[in-house]
């Protein structure tokens, strides 16, 4: 169930809305980096998205494509993979879109007690710098939930912490 608030959708709970702060879905909950709210998701695989509406961006190419940070949060199917090579799946594909895509700082880590893996992503597309923090969270069963941090490498620095803190706080909800 849902409630409307001002111009964003905001979940309900038990007859309670949701903190703004959080992104609650039939799945998952997770804490949203401050300031940032769900918003309405119109790419098929994408579970739920968040942004902040009142982000400023300094970088021009970015100004100029309307871009603002953004999550997004996706599940799939890992068919016995383990969640480090499932990453690898998704490191080769975006090298198939992104020449010279950069990833660092790559590691496991245990969110909520399942296995994770975490890497930083640079990239450029369409003149924009942009720096990713990518998340894939091992579900239940055969499921992987991917948590993706997109914003531009300027914006990085004032991100990175808030997006690990939400990342972090991940929970599934019940078992699939």
């Amino acid at each position: 169930m849902f409630s409307q608030n001002k111009s964003s959708v905001v979940p309900v709970e038990n007859g309670v809305i949701a903190s703004k702060n959080q992104l609650v879905t039939d799945d998952f909950s997770m804490e949203l980096p401050p300031g940032w709210e769900k918003i309405i998701s119109t790419v098929e695989e994408v579970s739920a998205m968040a942004t902040n509406p009142d982000e400023v961006i300094s970088d021009v190419a970015a100004q100029k494509n309307n871009f603002k940070s953004y999550l997004a949060v996706s599940t799939d199917t890992i068919s016995g993979q383990t969640v480090g090579e499932y990453m690898q799946l998704i490191k080769t594909e975006l090298q198939k879109i992104a020449p010279g895509v950069v990833f660092s700082n790559e590691n496991d880590l245990t969110i909520n007690e399942k296995s994770a893996r975490a890497v930083e992503i640079e990239m450029t597309q369409q003149g924009i710098n942009f720096k990713i923090l990518m998340v894939v969270i091992r579900g239940n069963g055969d499921d992987v939930w991917a948590l993706s941090y997109n914003t531009v490498k300027s914006s990085w620095d004032k991100y990175i912490e808030s997006f690990a803190d939400s990342a972090r706080s991940f929970t599934l909800k019940r078992d699939n």
